[in-house]
């Protein structure tokens, strides 16, 4: 390829992303499906670029994306609205994953005809969400701040169950004494931990330096720096990443009023001249963040449709993946079901906004890859399925929100209840 080839390409995709975003207010198409076509078409379907050459590359793009996209969704969280949320987002995460993971687990079993680990391989790879996916799109979505929040939370928990649950079924494959409840809980509990703890430490001190330095050149990409660092470490020290990052964000979001209420404990403490406003995040900082975030974001989705590959599917596949959404679906509406009595967020013309939230992305693609090279008997068809699933779940996205958005825009939004769902969330505590 040519070097005036690959800026012609490379400027249309940036284009058409931007255009993307634009359109959505008219169309209400999410734009990671359109990115996604454009991939396919870009490869699996003309030939023009192959995922061999890329193919490499999937870990260290996919994980830049993830991270300034996580990060950028804590930037849009306020601190008190995602307390008011996270015991719901909790409950939700955890029913639909059980019911998604066990629906698939089952459907392994009888179509598939496999052993159980396996089976569980091919639930847990398909039964987490993908904030890389859903974040963008929430943002456009006609919600309330209290569901967005909800939905964020909810599915950057799906993704570490995921992530977390895949890994230790492997070392049960390898080590069945490591397969007892207590140890898989431990396990889970102790990742989330760090990676709350590690937030909170590097938010707090952070937002201290930014409350100095985010004005000054080069401020952003200092904390980018910090960012990858955290992200590292977290991984490092046994955290979840992706949470970690998220939750650093929120902090920095939120250093001012963090600030504000410690403050005065601070000074009892030890005799100090500090001022909230010494935390707050400058907005050229969420703006450079923002700009970076769409780039990224923009040319992930392409990524993910160039690495599609038809030449996997055949009917058992094609079969077995429609099963899989099926059963997504199911597995949305139960455990938003189970979920409604308690939130008031989820009321009314929103529950086709959150039945949306079904995409997979590139942690199910990388999972599924990464199940094929443990050469686990009856893992033989998990990364087209895992590819498939991808594919039909973020089409299935495009529907519920193309239907929700144009019904939403009759049907006046009903007035946020702060204090009715800190009522109903405690309810579930």
């Amino acid at each position: 390829m040519s070097v005036t080839l690959f800026l012609v390409l490379l400027g249309g995709v940036i284009t058409l992303g931007f255009f993307g975003n634009y359109l959505f207010r008219i169309t209400k198409i999410p734009n990671p499906v359109i990115l996604m076509i454009v991939g396919i078409i870009l490869g699996p379907i003309t030939g023009f670029l192959t995922s061999d050459a890329f193919m490499s590359t999937a870990p260290y793009f996919g994980t830049v994306a993830l991270i300034l996209i996580m990060f950028e969704g804590g930037l849009d969280l306020e601190l008190e609205v995602a307390l008011s949320q996270f015991n719901t987002a909790l409950f939700l995460g955890l029913i639909y994953f059980v019911i998604a993971a066990g629906g698939i687990t089952a459907l392994s079993l009888l179509l598939l005809q496999i052993d159980v680990i396996p089976a569980l391989l091919y639930g847990t790879v398909l039964a987490g969400t993908s904030p890389a996916v859903i974040f963008p799109v929430i943002n456009k979505l006609s919600i309330s701040k209290n569901l967005k929040t909800l939905l964020r939370l909810e599915t950057a928990l799906t993704e570490v169950l995921t992530v977390v649950s895949v890994i230790i079924l492997l070392d049960i494959s390898t080590e069945p004494e490591s397969a007892t409840p207590n140890a898989v809980l431990a396990r889970l509990g102790s990742a989330i931990g760090i990676s709350l703890a590690l937030a909170t430490l590097a938010g707090l001190v952070w937002s201290r330096f930014m409350g100095i330095f985010s004005r000054e050149n080069l401020a952003y990409m200092l904390t980018l720096g910090v960012v990858f660092l955290l992200y590292a470490f977290s991984e490092f020290a046994g955290g979840k990443a992706a949470i970690t990052i998220l939750f650093f964000g929120l902090f920095l979001e939120n250093g001012k009023l963090l600030a504000s209420k410690s403050i005065p404990f601070i000074k009892k403490l030890i005799q100090t001249d500090l001022n909230a406003s010494h935390f707050e995040l400058d907005e050229v900082v969420k703006k450079i963040n923002a700009e970076l975030s769409f780039l990224i974001r923009t040319f992930f989705f392409v990524f993910m449709g160039l690495l599609f590959d038809f030449s996997m599917f055949n009917l058992e596949i094609i079969i077995f993946t429609l099963g899989t959404l099926v059963i997504m679906l199911l597995g949305r509406m139960g455990s938003l079901q189970t979920i409604l009595p308690f939130s008031t967020s989820l009321k009314g013309n929103h529950i086709s906004a959150s039945l949306a939230m079904v995409p997979r992305g590139l942690a199910c693609a990388v999972m599924a890859f990464l199940v094929l090279k443990s050469n686990i008997p009856g893992t033989d068809y998990i990364v087209p399925v895992a590819f498939g699933t991808i594919l039909l779940s973020n089409l299935t996205m495009t529907g519920f929100v193309f239907y929700y958005e144009n019904k939403h825009a009759e049907i006046p939004e009903e007035p946020e209840s702060k204090s009715v769902d800190d009522a109903n969330d405690t309810k579930l505590s």
